[in-house]
């Protein structure tokens, strides 16, 4: 079997690259070969299979981001020579209406998959009122799918109540070579926290508005004006870093990591905070979870799929800094509940592999090609 998969912008940090080299790295597993279709790709080594890359534009409201200048052309031929079982689809931009017009001409099954809710972006750049002909756009192009898949129920729920059908729900897994709590750094945990014996707090996240760093910011501020037993370490970089730097005096912004320095700083952090109500998944989350930290992420999309309340971590009130604070002196407070919870966050995460993942996609992608 050949897939070809397409995606809008194949970048380092995002989510969704991410997802999409996972699956790459299980197909490969089993023989399967692959093919990614890009507007536009950062570091083209990322990628263990090849990458054709299409013109592009910048996307004028995220200019990380580019969109593909729509048509066959870029394409087609390496495509062709390729010869693509599969069509799975990314993004829904431009590049998803090419692959489209592509899977019809050469009769190749498309799939999809909904990784970003851009009906709840909009309102973060003050274009709510786009919300309906959105849900129309994205109506329209994956009613062509043969089906879509969603990392989570909440999300799919969604998807299905704005008239999608063939909506599957296929959460994501955790690398577990590289999320671990043996990555544990006693050393890194002591040099952060200046020799003192502080709890560190933990966010990993492109700084972008749209997941709720505002709201992290108030709450950070509200711990830090009642308590200094903690460390606030944010793990990521993003258009908002600056602004959210001086919003948030006293922690500290390592920006982008990779490899072992990434594991390492999952691992050795205690809490992980994620106010963020945007996600149709949070892999950060699972990936947290796996590392051995006790999150506490907002009751809303994705994540709350993962969260079981006062179990394995702690949902929050929606954009509600004062419960995320609360929520965390909960944990700060109590260090019984703190542990159970952390063994109960470790159990869970255990069952989000990727190969069941991929083993999943690839009955669907067998019962397309009969």
């Amino acid at each position: 079997m050949k897939i070809a998969y397409f995606i809008g912008t194949l970048k380092k940090e995002d989510g969704v690259t991410r997802v999409l080299l996972a699956l790459i790295g299980e197909a490969q597993k089993k023989g399967i070969e692959s093919m990614i279709i890009t507007g536009w790709a950062e570091d083209t080594s990322i990628s263990p299979v090849p990458v054709i890359q299409v013109p592009s534009v910048v996307f004028p409201l995220y200019k990380e981001y580019r969109l593909s200048i729509s048509g066959i052309k870029g394409f087609s031929k390496k495509l062709d020579e390729f010869k693509p079982d599969i069509i799975h689809l990314h993004s829904p931009d431009t590049i998803g209406w090419s692959a489209l017009k592509y899977s019809k001409k050469r009769k190749i099954p498309i799939v999809a998959t909904y990784h970003t809710d851009f009906g709840r972006y909009l309102s973060y750049y003050h274009l709510s009122f786009l919300r309906p002909a959105v849900w129309s756009v994205l109506r329209r192009l994956y009613k062509q799918m043969r089906f879509v898949t969603t990392p989570s129920k909440v999300i799919s729920d969604e998807l299905t109540a704005h008239n999608i059908p063939n909506v599957y729900t296929t959460p994501w897994g955790v690398d577990f070579k590289k999320f671990d709590q043996s990555f544990r750094s006693q050393a890194w945990n002591e040099e952060i926290a200046k020799d003192r014996n502080k709890t560190v707090l933990l966010c990993v996240c492109r700084l972008t508005w749209e997941k709720d760093l505002k709201t992290l910011a108030e709450a950070y501020n509200l711990l830090k004006k009642n308590r200094d037993d903690f460390i606030m370490v944010i793990a990521g970089d993003g258009p908002a870093r600056k602004e959210l730097e001086k919003m948030m005096p006293g922690a500290i912004f390592l920006g982008h990591l990779e490899g072992t320095e990434f594991s390492k700083v999952y691992a050795s952090s205690d809490i992980f905070v994620f106010p963020s109500t945007t996600e149709t998944f949070g892999n950060v989350t699972i990936e947290a979870m796996a590392s051995g930290l006790v999150p506490v992420v907002a009751d809303a999309g994705g994540s709350k799929s993962l969260v079981k309340d006062g179990q394995n971590g702690f949902l929050t009130i929606p954009k509600d800094p004062a419960d995320v604070s609360k929520k965390v002196c909960l944990l700060l407070d109590n260090k019984e509940i703190y542990q159970q919870m952390r063994k109960n966050a470790l159990e869970f995460s255990k069952d989000f592999t990727w190969e069941k993942v991929f083993d999943n996609l690839l009955q669907m992608y067998i019962k397309l090609t009969k």
